[in-house]
């Protein structure tokens, strides 16, 4: 009696869901993301603290940081092709196992596991998913595609001649996520991602807002305009604010500076709606100028001047978009 795919996937076990492939991909772009904060944030720590600030300092260190930067470019590419697979697998797991040369020998007798079989090239991914999924991608993220997966094969050969920079590992990540994980904005992710890490197993997640806020920051330093406003909706040429959600959420037992990550959401005169780059709340204010004499802020919320930061005696109140 013929065996349909109901019988098949009973004798090929452990079949990883779309949700898994999914997960698994979004944790590879965080760990690729962890290891070029950590550079960034590396290095200006340590000229806050006195190292050299001269550009031969700085080519030294971004020489010794390629390995950490080019195993983040590699861990980007993974994240891709999981996250490739994931859209396959939502339509049939069993499309991602390839050609039955490469199959087990047991495999016709007996259960196997999906994790045993040999699964598509990455280099044919793109072209199953549009065959057999919609939307397809377009033709700028089949090259960029292309273009990830070709140096990382290098990377992995040793054979690759480029020199990382650090605003290559960001670009490279913000437009995967653009792309494959576009079910919430980047720094959302991130938010999630650090209050599941493991330090908040630990009882350790009181810095989450502020850690996020700093890498956001980093970020936006290293990308052009247009990319910040492509990738975080944040224009560097507008003024920004200290956004009052964050700063009540983050821990303010020891920080004193606070980055400007919020913008009007309109450039009319008065204008009284504040847009957060990263918690993405939308916040009423008041357009009263600041208390402090030698702040020319006008932009006033929550018991604070979003310009300075300091105590105000006017009010409103926050709402979430």
């Amino acid at each position: 009696m013929f065996q349909g795919p109901d019988t098949l996937s009973r004798m090929i076990v452990d079949i990883p869901s779309s949700a898994d492939f999914q997960a698994a991909g979004i944790n590879q772009i965080y760990l690729a993301w962890q290891i070029a904060m950590q550079a960034l944030l590396d290095l200006e720590r340590a000229i806050e603290y006195g190292a050299d600030d001269d550009a031969e300092t700085k080519t030294i260190y971004w020489k010794r940081s390629q390995p950490a930067l080019a195993n983040a470019y590699s861990l980007i590419q993974q994240g891709m092709e999981l996250a490739l697979k994931g859209r396959i697998a939502a339509v049939s797991p069993l499309l991602l196992i390839g050609n039955p040369g490469d199959w087990p020998g047991r495999a016709a007798t007996s259960e196997v596991s999906f994790g045993e079989f040999r699964t598509l090239d990455a280099a044919d991914l793109v072209k199953v998913h549009d065959s057999i999924a919609a939307p397809r991608f377009d033709e700028n993220f089949k090259v960029f595609w292309e273009g990830v997966r070709r140096e990382r094969n290098k990377i992995m050969h040793s054979a690759t001649s480029k020199t990382f920079d650090p605003a290559d590992v960001v670009h490279a990540i913000l437009t995967a996520v653009e792309v494959l994980f576009s079910e919430k904005p980047w720094s959302l992710w991130l938010l999630e991602m650090e209050k599941e890490g493991r330090l908040a197993a630990l009882g350790f997640n009181d810095d989450v807002q502020n850690d996020v806020m700093w890498q956001v920051e980093a970020a936006l330093k290293h990308l052009s305009s247009a990319d910040g406003r492509r990738y975080f909706g944040f224009d560097a040429k507008r003024r920004a604010y200290i956004c009052p959600h964050c700063y009540y959420a983050a821990n303010r037992d020891w920080q004193e500076d606070w980055p400007h990550l919020a913008q009007l959401t309109t450039k009319a005169r008065g204008a009284t709606q504040l847009s957060c780059t990263v918690c993405k709340t939308v916040t009423e204010v008041l357009r009263t100028p600041c208390d402090e004499s030698d702040c020319k802020g006008n932009v006033i919320a929550e018991g604070i001047c979003l310009t300075c930061s300091r105590k105000s005696t006017s009010t409103t109140r926050m709402r979430e978009r």
